[in-house]
C-alpha cells in the first residue's frame, strides 16, 4: 500500500488538501485526526474503507502516544492485502510530519506499506503573515498544546522542506467573503503571488494544482533538506529570487551580531551557515522565520568547505546594500594572520576555501 502524509497549519487547509488528493487517487482509503477536547484523538476513515468515526482518549495530545497507541494500529488495520492501494493521512494541525516519520521508523516495510508522498496544504494568501506572526501556534489558536513555543513560521520553515508535494489551497475566509473575481481566489493575483514565495522556500518540491500529478517521497532526499544550514538551490525565477550572500573569510563574531538585526529586517526566511572566527573548526546553521532568528552548531566542518553562505527570502534591502554589510562583518586581512598565528600556536585545525 502507498500512504501519502498530508500536514497543515491550519486544519480547514487540511481538509482542502485532502479533497484535491482524493481528486488524483479517487479509490484511496482516508484517514484523518484531529485533537478534540480532553486530550481526545478523533479519527475519521472514509474513501474505499468502512467509513468510521471514533474517538480515543490520550494521557497528553503528543505525537509519540497519538501515533503509538492510535495511528500505526489503525493504518495496520486498514491496510489491504492490495499493494496498488492508497491511504491518504491528514495529520492534525500543525503536525510536523518528519516527527510522524521517526516514530513510525521502519514499522511501516514489514506491512508492505511504503510511503509515496509528504505533502503539505497551504493557504499561499496567508503565508507571508503567517511566517511574520509572532505568535506562538497555542497563542494563535492553531495547537492544542498550551507549551508547544513554535510560530507558525517555524512550522512553515521545517515543512516546505520536509514535503515532497504542495497544495496551495483557498482558506476558509477566502471560500466565505471574497467573490469569484477576488485575487484572493485560486489563479488570482494574490494567490499566485503567495504560491510563487512557496515555490522560492521550497524548490524541490512540486506544486500541486488542478491536474499536476504530486510528487514522491525520498527519504535520503528529504533528510538532507531538512538537516540544519541546508541551502536550498535558487530557482531562475527573477524577481523573487533570494539574496545570496557569501563571504569566504571568517566572520567577526561581534561585528556580525551587530549587523544580524539590519540583515534580518524584513527577511521572511534566512537559511544559512557561518563560520566564525571564534569557533573556526565548526560550522554554525543559522534559520529565520519572520521575527524569530536561530543558529545551531553543527560540529565540525568535515568535508564542507568553510564559508558563510546566506539566504534572504522575500528582502526588501538592495542586494548590493547587504551585500556591502555582510563583507564588513568578514575579519580583516591583519585579524586573518592572527587567526592564522593562534591556530598554528595552539595545534587547531580549521578549513579555508
Amino acid at each position: 500500500m502507498n500512504l501519502i502524509v498530508l500536514s497543515a497549519l491550519d486544519t480547514s487547509s487540511r481538509d482542502s488538501g485532502m479533497e484535491h488528493l482524493r481528486r488524483h487517487h479517487r479509490d484511496a482509503i482516508t484517514l484523518r485526526y484531529d485533537f478534540g477536547d480532553g486530550n481526545r484523538l478523533v479519527r475519521d476513515v472514509a474513501g474505499s474503507a468502512a467509513t468510521e468515526h471514533a474517538e480515543a482518549a490520550l494521557e497528553h495530545p503528543c505525537i509519540g502516544c497519538a501515533t503509538k497507541y492510535e495511528i500505526l494500529p489503525t493504518i495496520q488495520r486498514l491496510a489491504p492485502a492490495d499493494s496498488e492501494t492508497t491511504m491518504i493521512l491528514g495529520l492534525p494541525a500543525t503536525w510536523p510530519s518528519g516527527r510522524l516519520l521517526e516514530m513510525l521508523g521502519n514499522k511501516l516495510e514489514p506491512l508492505n506499506i511504503q510511503i509515496s508522498s509528504i505533502t503539505l496544504a497551504l493557504d499561499p494568501i496567508e503565508l507571508e503573515n503567517q511566517m511574520w506572526d509572532r505568535h506562538t501556534l497555542w497563542e494563535s489558536g492553531f495547537n492544542a498544546m498550551e507549551h508547544d513555543e513554535r510560530t507558525s513560521g517555524e512550522f512553515f520553515f521545517t515543512e516546505l522542506m520536509q514535503a515532497d508535494t504542495l497544495v496551495p489551497v483557498e482558506g476558509l475566509e477566502t471560500q466565505l467573503l471574497e467573490s469569484a473575481a477576488s485575487p484572493r481566489r485560486a489563479g488570482g493575483s494574490d494567490f499566485t503571488a503567495g504560491v510563487e514565495l512557496a515555490r522560492q522556500m521550497a524548490p524541490h518540491a512540486q506544486i500541486c494544482v488542478h491536474d499536476e500529478e504530486p510528487g514522491s517521497f525520498h527519504p535520503a532526499a528529504a533528510r538532507r533538506r531538512t538537516q540544519a544550514g541546508h541551502l536550498p538551490r535558487i530557482t531562475a525565477a527573477a524577481g523573487n529570487a533570494p539574496i545570496r550572500l557569501l563571504a569566504e573569510r571568517p566572520l567577526h563574531p561581534e561585528r556580525f551580531r551587530e549587523a544580524l538585526p539590519s540583515l534580518a529586517e524584513s527577511c521572511t526566511c534566512i537559511r544559512g551557515v557561518l563560520w566564525v572566527s571564534s569557533t573556526l573548526s565548526e560550522r554554525v546553521a543559522i534559520g529565520g522565520a519572520g521575527p524569530r532568528v536561530w543558529m545551531e552548531n553543527t560540529g565540525a566542518w568535515d568535508s564542507h568547505i568553510a564559508v558563510s553562505e546566506l539566504l534572504l527570502y522575500g528582502s526588501e534591502h538592495e542586494a548590493s546594500q547587504i551585500e556591502t554589510v555582510f563583507e564588513q562583518c568578514q575579519v580583516t586581512e591583519e585579524e586573518l594572520k592572527d587567526l592564522f598565528s593562534s591556530a598554528h600556536h595552539e595545534g587547531g585545525e580549521w578549513h579555508e576555501s
